[in-house]
């Protein structure tokens, strides 16, 4: 089991700590969703013509990695930075269009669990030298703000994590040790 993070208190919460206290629990969730999962499990189509939970995880490391450190490093960096992502993800078959297949090839839970956690300290520390009012500036051309993007990418997240705890149900995963756990915030 993973252990539990320290609980973070919300009251009087500025811009800044509402994100960061929302991408932790992103971050935490997506990990408690997946960490104990065999290879086959995570790889496996319990539900004919839907995604597995391998694709659905990396698939949120994608938009954590691409709407995270990212689009936080276009508020944290002068123009014309060399702005990235942790992983290239031009060629992913991870994009909402992607449809997995039985017998594609897909990452290991223990891949998966290193770029979570390398997209984690990315996010954070790209996060760490910035103010609430850095938050609520323009970037780039595709959000409002910095802080909308951050936001859309954590209701994003949890959006399919409730996915993978479905896929987990329907593969029988009811008794296991991280169910009675699960989101410990």
């Amino acid at each position: 089991m993973i252990e539990k993070p320290e609980i973070k208190d919300a009251k009087n919460t500025d811009l800044k700590e509402a994100v960061f206290i929302g991408l932790d629990e992103s971050f935490t969730s997506l990990e408690e969703s997946f960490y104990d999962l065999s290879d086959a499990d995570a790889w496996a189509f319990p539900i004919p013509g839907r995604k597995n939970v391998a694709w659905i995880v990396m698939h949120s490391l994608m938009n954590l990695d691409m709407y995270g450190p990212f689009t936080l490093s276009f508020v944290s960096q002068p123009d014309g930075a060399d702005h990235r992502t942790c992983y290239d993800w031009s060629n992913s078959p991870f994009h909402m269009d992607g449809t997995p297949q039985v017998g594609d090839e897909f990452p290991s839970v223990q891949d998966m669990l290193t770029r979570l956690r390398h997209i984690r300290n990315a996010a954070f520390e790209a996060l760490g030298g910035l103010s609430s009012e850095d938050l609520r500036k323009p970037v780039h051309d595709w959000w409002s703000h910095a802080s909308d993007s951050c936001m859309r990418t954590i209701w994003h997240t949890m959006t399919h994590v409730r996915q993978i705890w479905l896929l987990r149900g329907a593969m029988g995963w009811r008794d296991g040790q991280s169910w009675p756990h699960q989101h410990w915030a």
